[in-house]
């Protein structure tokens, strides 16, 4: 059977929030996708996730996706002072020098209204946690996470999430599948979750990507994305595109989709239809309830020594 080869009909720039008026397919069932060289772009599969334990999965990923963080770069978009802390009154470089130029930056120091300068890059606030393990980055050791370290008993369940997501993986793409495992043997078995192939997991809540590209997972290699609904559906849009192909795909409660994250990547607008949940303040409306759990293999992570620490403190 003959799968559709896409092309890229446009360059997309970093960091632009991208409407779905952009794309000309949304792409709503299990199918393939394919590029022009042969390799798999996506892999579509609807109800990826067993619905008997959608609720134990919530529960234990909600907490953590809904936690704000400042370090997503272009995938926060271009920096705004209303997505900054309040007591952000005017941004800079690392050297307090205030920006004049009007040039699109996605990370930035700021001064405070008293002149005080924050001592570190920060970009736009978004709702974004990470569990599992890290490799060594931005003068970090390789680590198990503090929120996996604080929380066994909810990583645990991730773990349950991961062989979920693994299956998939295995059924669906199995040349995948086999590339990720042949790698996965090359990292320390206790920096990955337990008997699986993966070693991290990205979780968002209600987070509108803009346009960006993946790194730190495995080169070569796809990510996946799995959605889940706190409550069901209680939105419209915030579809997952790859803009530069101009298609998007309508993932709902429980599909997983298997893709190349290298390519460019990114959200559309959305609508949340009841007021069921909370107020966001980060928005000032209330809450869609979209998870989505990016699960994948740190690439990096076979270069790190056998004993790594636990992390005990937010970085």
């Amino acid at each position: 059977m003959s799968h559709p080869i896409y092309t890229k009909k446009c360059k997309v720039k970093d960091g632009q929030f991208i409407d779905s008026s952009h794309y000309d397919k949304i792409i709503n069932t299990t199918q393939y996708g394919y590029k022009e060289n042969g390799d798999l772009l996506f892999c579509l599969v609807k109800n990826n996730i067993d619905m008997e334990k959608t609720e134990k999965y919530i529960n234990a990923v909600k907490g953590l996706a809904k936690s704000k963080t400042k370090n997503r770069g272009k995938a926060s978009g271009v920096v705004d002072l209303k997505k900054f802390p309040k007591k952000a009154k005017v941004f800079c470089n690392k050297h307090g020098k205030e920006f004049t130029d009007g040039k699109d930056r996605y990370s930035v120091y700021y001064k405070e209204e008293d002149g005080r300068m924050v001592n570190r890059c920060q970009s736009n606030q978004v709702r974004c946690g990470v569990a599992g393990y890290f490799d060594a980055v931005a003068g970090l050791p390789c680590r198990k996470v503090h929120w996996s370290n604080k929380y066994p008993l909810k990583h645990d369940v991730l773990i349950e999430l991961a062989k979920e997501i693994e299956e998939g993986h295995k059924s669906f793409c199995k040349e995948s599948y086999d590339y990720h495992k042949e790698n996965a043997e090359k990292v320390a078995p206790h920096l990955l979750f337990k008997d699986t192939i993966y070693s991290t997991m990205t979780l968002n809540y209600d987070f509108r990507t803009a346009s960006h590209k993946d790194s730190g997972d495995l080169e070569g290699g796809l990510s996946t994305l799995t959605i889940f609904e706190e409550e069901h559906e209680n939105y419209t849009g915030l579809y997952l595109g790859l803009p530069e192909y101009k298609i998007a795909f309508d993932l709902r409660n429980r599909d997983t989709i298997y893709f190349d994250a290298h390519e460019i990547h990114a959200n559309t607008e959305y609508e949340v239809l009841s007021d069921k949940l909370k107020i966001d303040d980060l928005t000032g409306n209330p809450f869609a309830g979209r998870i989505s759990v990016v699960c994948y293999l740190r690439d990096k992570l076979k270069n790190c020594e056998n004993e790594i620490i636990d992390e005990t403190e937010d970085y």
